[in-house]
């Protein structure tokens, strides 16, 4: 499968923005962003992620946090983007929304749904990056990264993938689908 980054050629320079941490990092290094694209960012935080993709290209941004407040703030600094605060079960966009679904915070809540929901509102052919751990120890209750990619596919991901990037990685899924042209 040709990706957005093989037919774009898109890299984003990381080394002038000291507040994103790994993972943030990991998330962009494998984002195959293109000018215009409709990204959701599912846990943005302070948003730092999203206005570090969007300087370097205009995008259409979207994000999910804790709280009503952050997400207004968040919404303020990102210049009027669409940031709500929201359950990662339960993304309230419409199916075949997105272009690229990022996820830079640990993968919380029911999986398969979360997964499910990230499909739905992914447009076919659309990307979801997910931050993972290199050396990732998993607990009672938590998948290993071969577990999560496995999930992945049952929810409908047609190609995935685990790409390392220094100390934290990324799990990369496409959904299955042609892109329109």
């Amino acid at each position: 499968m040709l990706t957005k980054t093989q037919t774009a050629g898109k890299t984003f320079s990381l080394d002038v923005h000291q507040r994103l941490n790994a993972a943030m990092r990991a998330c962009i290094a494998w984002a195959a962003v293109e000018e215009h694209d409709k990204v959701l960012d599912m846990a943005c935080g302070d948003g730092q992620m999203l206005s570090r993709m969007n300087d370097q290209l205009r995008l259409t941004l979207c994000g999910m946090c804790e709280t009503a407040d952050q997400a207004r703030c968040v919404s303020e600094m990102l210049g009027g983007a669409d940031v709500i605060p929201g359950r990662m079960e339960d993304i309230p966009w419409r199916d075949n929304t997105f272009d690229i679904v990022l996820l830079s915070a640990a993968l919380r809540g029911d999986v398969r749904r979360v997964l499910s929901e990230v499909v739905r509102t992914l447009r076919p052919g659309g990307q979801f990056v997910m931050a993972s751990h290199r050396f990732f120890r998993h607990g009672e209750g938590e998948l290993s990264r071969r577990e999560i990619m496995r999930t992945m596919q049952e929810a409908g991901f047609g190609e995935v993938s685990y790409r390392a990037t220094g100390l934290c990685g990324a799990i990369v899924g496409w959904k299955k689908g042609k892109v329109d042209q």
